[in-house]
């Protein structure tokens, strides 16, 4: 029980500064194509207190943690107005999409950082083959003896995997995550409103099935960063 707490610990923390770096993004990237209102209300930060949200980053999460080795979670919606982007339609998609791409470059920065810790630190090895048995809560695998700079690549590990699983989740064509609004724009306007009007029995939909369906893009697309992180 105090490993599982640990790690639960870790996946929480390491989610809500995923949030917190994705609405970020967001916020950044609308004020650099000339929409302040995000930057105006605090929102252009890392500090997860401007994004938190009581349902997605605490409810949903501890509803899910000790159900599942993943979890998933939101920050309050980033605020943009379309009329304030220089071209509105791209202006506001390219923000959209600036959060999960924030998401997939921390993976990225991640992965390169432990294969560069691997091959300068003789324990880091070992510590990640530990970290990533318990990355997916197998907590059968030996945690005695570890070394210092395990905390560090297990922090580093769950960057990769709550990183990209917030990745995936975010790009569902769902009409409250990003892929939703970003295909919005190319629905005529009465499919928009319409497809914008059953968003909520989408959400109920996707509470049932939606895990599935992200895990069938997560899982090869965490396989290739396993491949590389233990073969580079």
């Amino acid at each position: 029980m105090p490993l599982t707490g640990a790690l639960v610990i870790f996946e929480l923390l390491v989610m809500v500064l995923s949030i917190s770096l994705h609405d970020c993004a967001q916020a950044w990237m609308a004020n650099r194509l000339g929409d302040p209102t995000a930057r105006m209300m605090g929102r252009m930060t890392m500090n997860p207190a401007k994004h938190f949200d009581l349902f997605g980053m605490a409810i949903w999460p501890l509803i899910y943690i000790f159900r599942s080795p993943l979890i998933l979670g939101w920050g309050k919606p980033v605020p943009m107005t379309p009329r304030n982007f220089r071209n509105p339609s791209r202006d506001e998609m390219m923000a959209t999409l600036a959060g999960p791409a924030a998401q997939l470059l921390a993976a990225v920065v991640a992965l390169v950082v432990l294969i560069v810790l691997r091959h300068v630190n003789a324990d880091a090895n070992a510590s990640l083959r530990t970290a990533d048995a318990l990355g997916f809560r197998n907590l059968g695998v030996s945690t005695e003896g570890l070394p210092a700079i395990f905390p560090l690549i297990l922090f580093l590990y769950f960057c990769i995997l709550m990183n990209l699983l917030l990745f995936v989740f975010n790009l569902v064509p769902l009409p409250f995550l990003d892929g939703g609004k970003i295909l919005m724009h190319y629905l005529p306007y009465n499919a928009a409103q319409t497809y914008q009007s059953i968003g909520l029995y989408l959400m109920f939909a996707f509470m049932f099935l939606g895990f599935t369906l992200i895990m069938i893009v997560f899982a090869p697309l965490m396989g290739i960063f396993q491949q590389l992180l233990f073969s580079l």
